[in-house]
């Protein structure tokens, strides 16, 4: 959705209509800090000042428009890791683990097009072991191996390309060798390095590891070592926006010195210029994220006002923040920090009038339980579209959390302010922080505790996501007529309006019987999700992604809003089929539950000993199955067809459990990592015909030594899926297994090749089989 809309942001600012719109945008911006007391002179000055801002805005615009289109042309025309001489400017470092990042504006590129070579500015960041002699404003010029920015190979996972996009960086380093770095040093930034990297350090000095993580990312942007426990307890209830600097943080820090100076000095000139020079300059030191330049630039405005005599309007606000940071970077629309944050806004612009007017709200606490309900249900379509699922408590979590979080702020300043002098008071400032933050995680758990604190609804559409906010604006226009003139009609019509959404979101959500082989890396992972609401998985982990649960397996459950699988199946028990099932059993905090663990009767003993004692400690049932079993759900059917009793056979992979799994007039065949010997003896335990299959889980990841002819032919898949990691040590898939299937007319799909391999099939039994680049592409 996020991309469709930045390539329609990005080809409307070459025509009118996105000048109209920044006509439209451009006038309030200016009325609103207009202090004019003559009316036609007023009018003369906004005139002027409009037809000033419109041309710049649009310049502008068109401009960086222009310069984002090269950039990404460059990009996708770069084959990864091509050596190139690169020169720049240093304008940001950040740590990261174990190291740092480096981002460098480089003056040109070349890329070539119709009319010959074309140098293109661009922005690159490098990952970095040390910076000693490195200093923000440096010339640069060096030589490194430039790379496209990784594309996301699953639903759900992380994509660093949208991700750096949003930030107007398409490209990635790796530096082999320096041969200059200048002398010139952005005074400024380096300065507020050097001050939020010391404030970091007293941080660390005082709090305990966990909290100082928290702090960091809190008061100083530093997300880079935040405590992963602390991350997924505030994320599963709806409480992780608190660890983003916003507009909560700009307005107490900004809108409290403002306060503080007119006090002091008198005057609101210079109490608004010192404090929004102050906001403007920890803004920059934080990285000034998308929330948090939004915040910066209403706040700006309202200061303005406030000089001039006059009171800023919310919406008028975050439409012109809207415009500037758009006109800046106009891909940062995909961000999805971005999105929330300003349809946080509209929450308490829009919706809370509304509910106003419905609850004629007089106590303090009842508008505060408003603001709260306004801005969730203004940003719950976006968070179940990025995230996949809502915390249902989270309104009355944020009741109790938001008001703490000033505390937390006033007394981390504190603590840094009198730390720089000496450690001894900072940290006994620090216990009120560290109780708060205590206070957090004991509440974050107890929530946890309560029955559906947390619902995993899937992914859903863009349209699903207009739907909603159509119905929700609509219905609450209705009510609140309904309760200002008491007409029965207005009621009527917004349930009408209620229901017909229901039915549009039930009709759009999607439930088909789904079948994902998920891109693990080197390893296997296939998710059976059923329209019935059961899912399996079949294996799950890899030996090059060492995070495959919670980075690949966990983000594609959530999306397809399997979280609560029913039946786990382990077909042996090497790493590759197993690691990230041990993580999904391990973590508590992962948003994953598993009832049952199926092994095989049968298979190597020693290898599953230690899933199964994890399984056995969790709590969790596990059930030995042998060949001739089989679970049922509805219209599907999974059949154990080996190993059986008195196989004869000791090694592990030619032991894998090998499951048919049939829905509707669709079988697929699972093999983990059978080779030859395992297929013989699987061809002379059934008859011709029992083990065709339309789709076949290629045995061990495209092995020569698996898949072989006899049982290629004896199989007939119109299809195998080859599950395998890029440039994996063992060269699998072999091109003897490739050779194979193209012999016999199989078509094979890599996970390499084409990411997370789909398999739809709707009621009707209809299949259909995409490759989520491919789809991503297409898209």
């Amino acid at each position: 959705m996020c991309f469709a809309l930045g390539e329609a942001y990005a080809m409307a600012v070459d025509s009118s209509v996105i000048m109209a719109c920044l006509l439209v945008v451009a006038v309030p911006a200016y009325t609103i800090v207009s202090g004019s007391r003559h009316k036609e002179r007023r009018y003369f000055v906004q005139n002027i000042a409009f037809v000033g801002i419109f041309l710049c805005v649009v310049l502008t615009g068109f401009t960086n428009v222009r310069s984002v289109r090269n950039q990404m042309e460059l990009a996708q025309s770069i084959e990864d890791d091509s050596r190139m001489l690169i020169a720049g400017s240093i304008y940001d470092i950040r740590e990261k683990n174990n190291g740092y990042q480096v981002f460098i504006r480089v003056s040109g590129l070349a890329m070539d097009n119709s009319n010959g070579k074309k140098m293109v500015k661009t922005c690159i960041f490098a990952y970095v072991d040390d910076i000693k002699d490195v200093r923000i404003g440096n010339e640069i010029v060096c030589l490194a191996d430039i790379s496209r920015l990784k594309e996301a190979s699953n639903p759900g996972e992380f994509d660093m390309r949208r991700y750096y996009m949003s930030r107007g960086i398409y490209m990635q380093a790796d530096i082999i060798e320096v041969y200059d770095l200048g002398k010139h040093v952005d005074l400024i930034r380096q300065k507020l390095y050097e001050i939020r990297t010391a404030a970091g350090g007293i941080i660390g000095a005082v709090f305990a590891e966990e909290d100082a993580s928290v702090v960091r990312a809190m008061l100083l942007g530093d997300k880079a070592g935040l405590d992963k426990d602390t991350k997924k307890l505030f994320q599963q209830n709806g409480i992780a926006h608190i660890l983003a600097i916003s507009g909560i943080h700009i307005a107490i820090l900004g809108m409290s010195l403002f306060k503080m100076l007119r006090r002091i000095t008198g005057s609101y000139l210079w109490s608004c210029g010192i404090a929004v020079s102050v906001v403007l300059l920890y803004g920059v030191m934080t990285g000034l994220a998308s929330s948090t330049s939004r915040a910066v630039i209403m706040m700006i405005i309202n200061m303005i006002g406030m000089v001039k005599g006059r009171s800023s309007d919310m919406l008028t606000s975050a439409g012109v923040a809207v415009v500037i940071q758009a006109v800046v970077n106009p891909y940062i629309i995909l961000d999805a920090g971005f999105q929330l944050s300003f349809a946080a806004v509209i929450g308490m612009a829009v919706l809370g009038p509304m509910f106003r007017t419905i609850f004629e709200v007089k106590s303090h606490i009842a508008e505060t339980l408003l603001i709260n309900v306004s801005v969730t249900l203004a940003t719950a379509p976006l968070v179940i579209y990025y995230y996949y699922q809502f915390p249902v408590y989270s309104i009355v979590l944020n009741l109790v959390i938001v008001p703490l979080v000033t505390y937390v702020l006033f007394f981390s300043i504190a603590v840094m302010a009198v730390g720089a002098a000496g450690l001894g008071a900072a940290q006994i400032l620090a216990v009120p922080v560290s109780c708060i933050l205590s206070f957090y995680r004991w509440l974050c758990r107890l929530f946890m505790c309560i029955p559906g604190y947390s619902v995993n609804v899937g992914h859903i559409s863009p349209a699903m996501v207009c739907i909603f906010y159509v119905v929700l604006v609509v219905s609450l226009w209705l009510i609140s007529r309904w309760a200002a003139e008491r007409r029965r009609f207005f009621i009527l019509f917004a349930i009408i309006f209620i229901c017909l959404g229901i039915v549009c979101e039930y009709k759009m959500d999607d439930r088909e019987f789904k079948v994902v082989f998920m891109d693990v890396g080197q390893g296997d992972g296939a998710l059976i999700r059923m329209e019935n609401g059961i899912n399996m998985l079949i294996d799950g982990g890899s030996t090059d992604n060492p995070q495959v649960g919670e980075y690949v397996m966990a983000p594609v459950l959530k999306y397809y809003g399997a979280s609560h699988i029913s039946y786990a199946f382990v077909t042996h028990g090497d790493k590759d089929h197993i690691s990230g099932i041990q993580y999904l059993l391990s973590d508590k905090l992962s948003g994953i539950s598993i009832d049952n663990l199926v092994i095989p009767k049968y298979g190597r003993a020693a290898d599953l000993e230690e899933i199964i004692t994890l399984a056995k400690y969790r709590g969790i049932n596990v059930i030995y199955m042998e060949s001739g079993d089989t679970i049922s759900s509805g219209k599907m059917e999974l059949v154990y067809l080996y190993p059986g009793e008195l196989s004869g056979i000791q090694d592990a992979n030619e032991l894998s459990a090998v499951m048919m799994m049939q829905y509707r007039n669709c079988r697929m065949l699972f093999t983990g990592d059978l080779g030859e010997t395992g297929e013989k003896k699987l061809l002379s335990m059934y008859r011709e015909g029992v083990l065709g299959a339309d789709i076949l889980k290629t045995g061990h990841h495209g092995s020569r030594y698996s898949s072989s002819e006899i049982f290629l032919e004896s199989v007939k898949p119109e299809l195998a899926v080859i599950s395998a990691g890029a440039g994996n040590r063992y060269g699998h898939p072999h091109q003897e297994t490739i050779d194979r299937m193209n012999r016999l007319g199989i078509e094979h799909e890599c996970t390499i090749d084409h990411g997370a391999v789909i398999v739809s099939i709707d009621s009707k039994g209809k299949k259909e089989v995409k490759g989520y680049r491919d789809q991503e592409e297409n898209e």
